[in-house]
């Protein structure tokens, strides 16, 4: 009988990964790891440059459309006041506001400007009257308020002037050496007795109009740009006889546009401060920067050397007559047609990696049209530490580290331009 031998079963070899193969796939992870978070910072660091890059844009471009609006407004009540006129320093009271007598220059358009490249402010000053009110001769009125506040008396009619309205009061200036004498005053009364008088007392009330409610005084009005007992104090005392009165409207303007904590920002200066603060007009702004067009030549052009930082000096006599704005510099503010400006904007993105040129501008200063570099100072405001991007590690506080855009325009002052028009 045959034998069957049965032979022992070999082990299957072991199935699984060692040590050396898991160490191997743990280094290729974690590489993969390095690799996908710095794509996603690149990308991050990219994304957020260019959403900065965005915001910078449109906070340079409302910056310059709100400061744009304003100073076309300039001039808008008394554009077509003589030339010993624009400029006079006018007297004026406001019992609503912290210091109430004040003055204030009778200038369309006025650049501070700041010290050694430091941002310049702008002051623009307009009225809002509701109906055109050319410039009006007035003369001694035949009566007098409860207080005796003399009247006066509009010659051609007191059309246009309304309830509530701030003029100008200003001597004649065919009698005047230099400038007139200008003081501000509010409508408070107009008699039927006399149907070309205007009064003007802190007694009176006045009736805003409909709706009554326009001045967010209700169905009256209490006049607070009329000093007690007569016209507000002056040295010498306004004392003309006669002159022009020019109409600001009920609610007229002089605005501030300055730089303040890498912000544009406005305040208001006859019925503030303080009661009116800085208003934020845009963010991310460092600087600004302007100079006055002056057409010395009367060709109607701002030429490339007719830009300077230069303000009209107010001595209103020209040596030239034929020209009066030939003088350089300007004797009159009415010379003044326009007004060119530039905004630096600053990115709130710092960037390691980059390394900004300085901004510049086109200025005039020199006599022609060349692009100048803006005073840039340390990030805090401080003066500039760094003089290059090579310093380790790079630092926020280095301006280079940031991305800046210019916004520059010419404006020109139309109520100016238009009160000279024939």
């Amino acid at each position: 009988m045959a034998t069957r031998t049965v032979k022992p079963a070999t082990p299957h070899a072991s199935r699984g990964l060692s040590l050396i193969e898991i160490l191997v796939g743990l280094v290729i992870g974690m590489i993969g790891i390095v690799v996908i978070f710095q794509v996603l910072a690149v990308s991050e660091d990219r994304k957020r440059t260019t959403v900065q890059g965005s915001d910078s844009q449109s906070a340079g471009s409302i910056a310059l459309y709100s400061l744009q609006r304003d100073v076309q407004l300039g001039g808008y009540g008394f554009g077509g006041a003589d030339t010993k006129e624009i400029g006079c320093q006018v007297s004026a009271y406001n019992s609503a506001r912290a210091t109430q007598s004040f003055t204030f220059r009778l200038y369309p358009i006025e650049i501070v400007q700041g010290a050694a490249g430091a941002p310049d402010a702008i002051r623009v000053l307009w009225g809002n009257a509701t109906y055109a009110v050319n410039r009006r001769a007035w003369t001694a009125g035949g009566g007098s308020s409860s207080a005796g506040v003399p009247m006066k008396r509009v010659v051609g009619g007191r059309g246009g002037l309304d309830y509530g309205d701030l003029l100008i009061l200003t001597s004649d200036p065919a009698v005047a050496a230099v400038t007139t004498d200008c003081t501000l005053i509010q409508v408070t009364d107009r008699p039927t007795a006399d149907p070309q008088e205007i009064g003007f007392d802190s007694d009176y009330t006045y009736n805003p109009g409909p709706p009554a409610d326009t001045l967010g005084y209700g169905a009256t009005a209490t006049p607070q740009f009329n000093k007690p007992g007569g016209l507000p104090a002056m040295v010498p005392p306004f004392a003309a006889a006669a002159g022009f009165v020019l109409n600001l409207g009920n609610q007229p303007r002089q605005t501030v546009w300055s730089v303040a904590g890498n912000r544009l920002v406005v305040s208001e200066n006859l019925f503030g401060p303080p009661a009116i603060p800085d208003v934020e007009a845009a963010d991310g702004i460092v600087n600004l920067q302007a100079e006055y067009g002056i057409d010395r030549n009367n060709n109607q052009l701002i030429e490339a050397n007719e830009w300077t930082e230069t303000a009209p000096n107010n001595a209103v006599v020209p040596s030239d007559l034929a020209n009066p704005c030939g003088d350089n510099p300007s004797r009159s503010w009415r010379c003044v047609r326009a007004i060119r400006v530039a905004l630096l904007a600053r990115s709130s993105q710092w960037d390691r990696t980059f390394c900004s040129p300085n901004p510049q501008w086109t200025a005039g200063v020199s006599g022609a049209l060349v692009r100048t570099n803006f005073a840039m100072t340390n990030v805090d405001g401080t003066a500039d530490t760094f003089g290059g991007c090579a310093e380790t590690p790079p630092d926020p506080n280095n301006w280079r580290r940031y991305r800046y855009s210019v916004y520059e325009t010419v404006i020109p002052l139309r109520n100016m331009i238009w009160g000279t028009a024939p």
